[in-house]
C-alpha cells in the first residue's frame, strides 16, 4: 500500500473512531452497464447492522453529481452540487433540509445513453430534451430523528442508512441502490419482472430467511424506512384504503388508528420472526395501501427465489394468507374483474393485433411495456424489429398507410393496464407529433412540463427527418375501465391533439411508479410523489379520461349481484358492443366526416 494510502486510512480509523463507527468495508458496485467500481459501507455502534453510506459518496457514484463540502453555522454541514442544489445537514437536530429539492436529485439534460432521474426505461428511441419547473418550490425539511434514524457526519462526508438515501434518491426510472453484506447492486424494475434479482437469490437473503430472529437494529430501521418513504414520498392518488389516513397523519399514526387490525400489522412489522414480518408486509400492501400501482413486488419474488426454495413453512403460511387479503382488498378484487374483459373480446375478435373494417383500422395495444432488450439489439445493428407495443403500433401503421382505402386509426387500450412512458411518448410522436407531457411534484408543490424528442424512423439519430415519419389519420381510443395508468394517460393526450374517445371512462392511475427499500434490501413498488401526471389544463388524471362517444356494457344480472355481496362496486358487464367493428367504423366516420349523431350499435 502507497504512503498516501496508507495515511488516508489511518485518517479514516480516526474521524470514524470519534463518531463511534462499528465497521467500515469496501463494497464492489455491480450495474446493469457493467462498470463496476468500489464504494465505502459502514455502520456505527447504536445501529451495527445497519449498512449505512456518505451521501455525498452516493452522489458521486450513484447519481453522477458531485458534491462539495462545507461547515456552517452552529454545527451545520451544506452539501453543495453543480446545478446549485444543496443540503443543509443538521446533524445534532437530525434534519437534511434544502431550498429547492429538484436541483439536488435531477441530472444533466439531454441524458445520453442513462435514463437516471426522469424516464421510465432505457429505451433509445425516445430522450428528454428539457424539463421546465413552474413557480418557486416549496422548501423541504427531512425529520429524520422523527422516525429514529440517527445522521453521522466527519470531515469527509456526511452517513445515513443506505435504505434512506436510495429512497431519498430514487426515481421515476426506478433506479435503486441495494446492498447483500457484500455487494452493491444499482438497479432498475424490470417491468417484464422476468430477470432474476441478485439479492434476492443471495446466500445473505438466504440465511436473513432461516434466522429465527431479525436483529433488534433491523427492526427498527425497516419500520422507520418505510414510514419516512410513505410520510414524504408517496403521490396520494386517493384509491388505497389509507391515503387520507397517510396524507393527515402519516403512516405510523394511521396504522394505530386502525384498531386492532392496524396493531397486528405494526407488530408484525416490528417482530423479529421474518415470517409474521413479511405477512404483515403483504397484508398492507394488498389490503390498505393497495391503488393500481403500490404492492410489495418482492414477497412474491422471494417465494420463488433460489434463497427460498427449501423454507416450505415460510411459503405455506404466505401463500395462505395472500388469498385472505386478496379478498379483503376492494381496490384488487376490482382490478381482477377487470381482467373479464379480455376473454370478451378474444371471443368477438381473437388475439389480432391488427384488423380492418371498412376505411378503419383498429390497433390492439394491451400495454405500454416495451422490450428493451430487443431495442438494444435493433439499435446495435443485432437483432430484428421487435414485436412489442411499439413494434405493433408501428406494423400497425404501415399497415393502414399501404391500404389507400384507411381514413380512421383507432387504437384498442380495452385490456390495456399502463407501462412505460417511453413507449407512450414514441406512439405520440408516430402519431399526434405531440412532443410534450406536464405533471406536478407534490413535494415541491411545482408542476413541470417535459418536453421530449423520438427517434421515429429508428434511424439512430434525432433530427428532423424525424418528423416526416408521422402517420396521418383521423385518430380515435377505445376505452374501458381496465385501462390504468399510461393507458389512462394515453386517451387524454390524444384527445387533446384532436382524437375521439369511444366507450367507457378509464379507471386512473394519475402518479408514476417509484422503487423503495427497507434496510434487508426487500422491495416494493408505490404511487410516487415525484410526478403526477397532468392534463393539459393543470388537472390530475386519477378521475380517468371520459369519453366522446359512449358504449353502455351490460349487465350479467345474476353474476353481478353476487359479486356485489364481496363489497365491490364494479360487477362484471358485458363488453359485446365495444367490438363491433362496423359499428365503430359507422362512428368514427360520422365523427370526423358528418355531423355526428350517435347510432345504435348492430
Amino acid at each position: 500500500m502507497k504512503r498516501t494510502a496508507m495515511v488516508m486510512m489511518l485518517c479514516l480509523c480516526l474521524l470514524f473512531s470519534a463518531i463511534g463507527v462499528a465497521e467500515e468495508k469496501t463494497a464492489v458496485l455491480f450495474t446493469e452497464t457493467g462498470e463496476n467500481s468500489e464504494l465505502r459501507i459502514c455502520s456505527f455502534e447504536e445501529a451495527p447492522n445497519v449498512p449505512y453510506m456518505g451521501i455525498m459518496e452516493f452522489m458521486t457514484n450513484i447519481m453522477d453529481s458531485p458534491m462539495t463540502m462545507e461547515k456552517g453555522e452552529d454545527g451545520v454541514v451544506i452539501l453543495k452540487n453543480e446545478h446549485g442544489g444543496k443540503l443543509l445537514c443538521d446533524i445534532a437536530s437530525g434534519t437534511v433540509s434544502t431550498p429547492d429539492w429538484i436541483t439536488v436529485i435531477t441530472p444533466r439534460i439531454p441524458m445520453e445513453g442513462t435514463a437516471k432521474g426522469l424516464k421510465d426505461s432505457n429505451c433509445a428511441f425516445v430522450r428528454i430534451k428539457e424539463v421546465v419547473y413552474e413557480g418557486a418550490p416549496s422548501p423541504v425539511i427531512f425529520d429524520f430523528a422523527k422516525y429514529g434514524i440517527r445522521i453521522y457526519a466527519d470531515d469527509l462526508d456526511v452517513y445515513l442508512p443506505l435504505s434512506v438515501l436510495s429512497n431519498m434518491m430514487t426515481d421515476i426510472a426506478t433506479w435503486h441502490l441495494r446492498y447483500d453484506g457484500k455487494n452493491l447492486y444499482l438497479n432498475r424494475m424490470s417491468l417484464t419482472d422476468s430477470e432474476e434479482d441478485p439479492v434476492l437469490a443471495s446466500d445473505y437473503m438466504r440465511a436473513l430467511l432461516s434466522e429465527k430472529s431479525r436483529p433488534e437494529d433491523i427492526i427498527r430501521q425497516c419500520y422507520a424506512d418505510l414510514c419516512f418513504n410513505f410520510d414524504y414520498f408517496f403521490g396520494h392518488p386517493g384509491k388505497a384504503a389509507l391515503d387520507t389516513a397517510l396524507a393527515e397523519k402519516g403512516l405510523d399514526q394511521a396504522l394505530t388508528d386502525l384498531g386492532e387490525e392496524g396493531a397486528a400489522i405494526k407488530a408484525g412489522l416490528l417482530s423479529p420472526d421474518m415470517a409474521e414480518y413479511l405477512s404483515a408486509m403483504q397484508t398492507l400492501f394488498a389490503v390498505w395501501l393497495s391503488d393500481g400501482h403500490t404492492a410489495a413486488m418482492d414477497i412474491n419474488k422471494l417465494l420463488n427465489s433460489p434463497a427460498a426454495k427449501d423454507n416450505t413453512e415460510l411459503k405455506e403460511r404466505l401463500s395462505g394468507e395472500f388469498f385472505t387479503d386478496l379478498v379483503k382488498s376492494k381496490n384488487t378484487m376490482t382490478q381482477l374483474l377487470h381482467m373479464a374483459i379480455r376473454p370478451q373480446r378474444t371471443l368477438s375478435w381473437g388475439n389480432d393485433n391488427y384488423r380492418e373494417y371498412g376505411n378503419t383500422a383498429i390497433i390492439r395495444l394491451d400495454t405500454f411495456i416495451p422490450d428493451e432488450a430487443a431495442w438494444d439489439a435493433w439499435y446495435k445493428g443485432e437483432g430484428a424489429f421487435p414485436e412489442d407495443c411499439v413494434g405493433i403500433v408501428v406494423s400497425g401503421l404501415r399497415r393502414a398507410q399501404e391500404n389507400g382505402r384507411i381514413k380512421n386509426v383507432i387504437f384498442d387500450l380495452t385490456c390495456n393496464g399502463g407501462g412505460s412512458s417511453d413507449a407512450l411518448m414514441m406512439i405520440l410522436s408516430l402519431t399526434t407529433g405531440r412532443d410534450f407531457l406536464p405533471g406536478r411534484n407534490r413535494l415541491t408543490g411545482q408542476t413541470m412540463r417535459a418536453t421530449f424528442e423520438a427517434d421515429t424512423n429508428f434511424d439512430g439519430v434525432f433530427d428532423e427527418k424525424d418528423t416526416e415519419a408521422r402517420f396521418d389519420f383521423n385518430y380515435g381510443v377505445l376505452t374501458t375501465r381496465q385501462a390504468f395508468s399510461c393507458g389512462n394517460l394515453f386517451p387524454i393526450v390524444m384527445r387533446e391533439s384532436g382524437a375521439v374517445v369511444i366507450g367507457e371512462s378509464t379507471s386512473g392511475g394519475s402518479c408514476c411508479i417509484q422503487v423503495g427499500i427497507e434496510s434487508q434490501g426487500i422491495r416494493y413498488l408505490m404511487s410516487s410523489c415525484q410526478w403526477q401526471l397532468l392534463d393539459s389544463d393543470g388537472k390530475d388524471v386519477e378521475g380517468g379520461c371520459t369519453v366522446d362517444i359512449p358504449i353502455g356494457a351490460k349487465s350479467f344480472g345474476l353474476i353481478d349481484t353476487l359479486i356485489g355481496t364481496l363489497g365491490v362496486d364494479e360487477g362484471l358487464p358485458l363488453f359485446t358492443d365495444f367490438f363491433d367493428e362496423k359499428y365503430l367504423n359507422t362512428l368514427m366516420n360520422a365523427w370526423f366526416h358528418e355531423p355526428f349523431e350517435l347510432a345504435p350499435a348492430a
